[in-house]
């Protein structure tokens, strides 16, 4: 894969968890806040294990070259 797309899809991403985020700090809105979700991940002992999990993954795709 070309190192441009590459980089169009990681800012595709962004932006679009950047839109998500921006929607649920709206009034009104029916999506929940980040924090939210990661407090609800972070409530039982296999939910917190996935949250490790997930964020081991993320920082070794993203911070491991």
């Amino acid at each position: 894969m070309n190192a441009a797309v590459s980089y169009a899809v990681w800012a595709v991403l962004g932006a679009g968890a950047l839109g998500l985020w921006a929607w649920s700090r709206s009034s009104g809105a029916t999506l929940a806040r980040p924090a939210e979700v990661v407090e609800r991940l972070a409530t039982g002992p296999l939910l917190r294990i996935g949250l490790v999990l997930g964020w081991m993954w993320v920082g070794w795709h993203l911070f491991a070259r």
